[in-house]
């Protein structure tokens, strides 16, 4: 059943209620209002001819009678009927205009002292009696009887009957009509939703949205819900095709970084069984010269090895990360971190000039963090530093703000272009400039933005072409006071 239908229904449904509930106190107050004039006028006509009824005792050889007569029938109302009965001698006296006809009375049930009301049928004309005793010394000796023909009143509440019911089924069948039309126009924001909904269903542009001018009423309000609800299915499918496409790359460049190592592996093993498997039986034609070589292809192997190592556990680290791996932090020096690092990065050979200012403004200062992973984060952008400067000096700069330190690290290396600067924290990502001339594998940076974002840090990049690079990480204070984050 559609919407239309069922409003129709109900408002017919509550109109036909209502016209029902008025047709009957309308009935019903006619019918009171009516019966009681109709009732009051019979109880003051008997009333008053209670008062000239004469009551004569007769005496005769055989007994004793009691004559009731009514003095005068010319006061009665028009249209009204008159008998009286006396009961101890069976006479009844009755007004001219019941020519012969008796009103019906029964002995039976009724009460004495209180006059009564019947409603009778005389000739098929229904009649509305009033009964009221006679009474001497307590001793009912006859009754007086009023009535009214009420044909007409029964007719008009007859005729009165049909018209409210006729009216009414007219009625409600005009306001069905009406109401049918009425809420085709009532809900045509609900078509034209429907309309645009289905648009949307059957298109491919995930950008569309719904029209609708009245935004402040309630399709409006379901418009903008919907809208917002297409938008977020649009921003949450941007984001599963971007983890799709991302996803599809990491295993494109994941492959090919591991295929590279692997072949040169797979190469020299070769060239080693060749060479090995012609002196398994003949030892003693053994050359120098072959064994250097393969000393080589060893040496070979085992930076390859050492390289797949790397980026095997690089790799581990990500698939943590995009399992939800969280840091534990807690209060640590951030002095004694940067001096392991730079230690380490003295055992390193060097062709380019390495600077680094003074760590005293270091001393005493905290941050909430891991020591190993900041270790590896101020690691991977110092190696980066050196791995793309042919020429010139990497420095450390250490600098602190309010409420967080710095390191900024310089390099006089190849540089960037400002559009590649937004992805060089992507996986695999590489400038084109530095693909396939520095070793590596482009995975580094990705770890340490991980690293940065799990300490709270914040990271800015300057970089220009053929000039170098400078990346400054921030870290929050550890406030000493309140043992908080500022």
């Amino acid at each position: 059943m559609t919407i239309r239908l069922r409003l129709t229904l109900l408002y017919s449904g509550i109109l036909g209620l209502v016209l029902l509930l008025f047709g009957a106190l309308l009935y019903n107050i006619l019918h009171f209002y009516i019966y009681k004039e109709l009732e009051h006028s019979l109880k003051e006509q008997t009333a008053d001819l209670q008062e000239n009824v004469n009551y004569k005792f007769r005496i005769n050889s055989t007994g004793w009678s009691l004559s009731i007569k009514l003095d005068d029938f010319d006061t009665l109302q028009s249209g009204m009927y008159l008998q009286l009965i006396n009961f101890t001698s069976g006479e009844i006296a009755k007004s001219i205009n019941l020519n012969g006809v008796d009103l019906p009375f029964s002995t039976e049930g009724h009460d004495p002292n209180k006059g009564y009301f019947v409603t009778a049928n005389i000739h098929n004309s229904p009649f509305y009696i009033y009964n009221d005793s006679l009474i001497i010394n307590g001793t009912e000796v006859g009754i007086l009887q009023a009535a009214y023909n009420i044909s007409v009143i029964s007719l008009f509440f007859s005729i009165l009957k049909l018209v409210l019911v006729v009216l009414s089924v007219f009625v409600v069948s005009i306001a069905s009509y009406l109401g049918w039309l009425v809420s085709k126009r009532a809900l045509k924001p609900i078509y034209s939703l429907i309309r645009e909904t289905e648009l949307i269903q059957n298109s491919d542009d995930l950008a569309r949205r719904i029209h609708y001018d009245n935004k402040h009423d309630e399709v409006g309000l379901l418009s903008k819900t919907m809208n917002g609800m297409l938008e977020r299915i649009q921003m949450m499918y941007a984001v599963l095709d971007g983890s799709y496409i991302t996803q599809r790359r990491f295993v494109a460049d994941a492959s090919h970084e591991l295929r590279t190592p692997l072949t040169t592996i797979n190469g020299n093993a070769e060239f080693l069984k060749k060479i090995w498997g012609t002196y398994l039986h003949n030892p003693s034609l053994i050359e120098l010269k072959e064994i250097e070589i393969s000393v080589e292809a060893i040496h070979d192997i085992t930076d390859e090895a050492m390289k797949m190592g790397k980026l095997v556990n690089d790799l581990l680290i990500l698939a943590r990360t995009d399992a939800g791996l969280q840091i534990v932090r807690t209060e640590i020096e951030l002095k004694p971190i940067v001096e392991a690092v730079v230690r380490k990065l003295q055992l390193i050979p060097k062709l380019i000039e390495w600077k680094m200012e003074n760590l005293e403004m270091l001393d005493n200062l905290q941050v909430m963090g891991d020591k190993d992973y900041l270790q590896q984060l101020i690691f991977i952008i110092l190696d980066n530093a050196f791995k793309f400067t042919e020429n010139g000096l990497v420095e450390l700069r250490v600098f602190k703000l309010a409420d967080r330190v710095g390191l900024m690290i310089r390099d006089t290396g190849i540089g960037m272009d400002p559009n590649e600067i937004p992805h060089i924290f992507e996986r695999f990502y590489r400038a084109d400039s530095s693909r396939g001339i520095t070793p590596g594998t482009g995975l580094g940076l990705s770890i340490a933005k991980w690293i940065l974002d799990e300490h709270q840090g914040t990271v800015e990049v300057v970089s220009e072409k053929g000039i170098g690079t400078s990346i400054s990480i921030y870290l929050p204070i550890l406030n000493p006071e309140s043992n908080k984050l500022d």
